[in-house]
């Protein structure tokens, strides 16, 4: 076998091309490297969407669910306040012609200055031990028995 004989120029070029091929190499086993690490970060970043999907869609099914009580309450709300415009009618009407001490005569103006008044005399019965104020209390008692509460 005969030995071939290459110039230093050609000794060159061919540890060139191998160390080339070398580099290459490594340059190819990172790229590979960084390649799998995007895919795993990929990968992490899809769950997170999932995740953050599912939450999302759980928080717009819980805010239609609050949305849907809030409207029952609120209708439940309307209800009572309209009920209780009509028994403040029916107390005004049914105390017209009792007058309290130091009090007008009922009406919508004074309303709740009336009924405070009332609620005193009531709770606190043994201030109002008098004939007059028993007998107003009687009165009262009377004219509010035919409210259907």
């Amino acid at each position: 076998m005969k030995r071939a004989k290459l110039s230093g120029e050609q000794m060159l070029t061919i540890k060139q091309r191998a160390s080339n091929g070398i580099e290459n190499d490594e340059e190819i086993k990172q790229l590979d490297e960084e390649i799998k690490e995007l895919n795993e970060s990929n990968s992490q970043m899809e769950a997170d969407m999932i995740k953050l999907r599912t939450q999302i869609t759980t928080m717009e099914s819980n805010l239609k669910t609050i949305e849907e009580e809030n409207k029952v309450i609120e209708q439940q709300n309307e209800s009572l306040l309209h009920e209780l415009a009509n028994l403040s009618q029916s107390l005004i009407h049914s105390l017209a012609n009792i007058q309290l001490p130091h009090m007008e005569p009922i009406n919508e103006q004074n309303f709740d200055a009336y009924v405070t008044t009332l609620t005193d005399m009531y709770t606190n019965q043994d201030r109002y031990q008098s004939p007059e104020n028993k007998a107003l209390l009687e009165n009262i008692k009377q004219a509010v028995r035919g409210i259907q509460v």
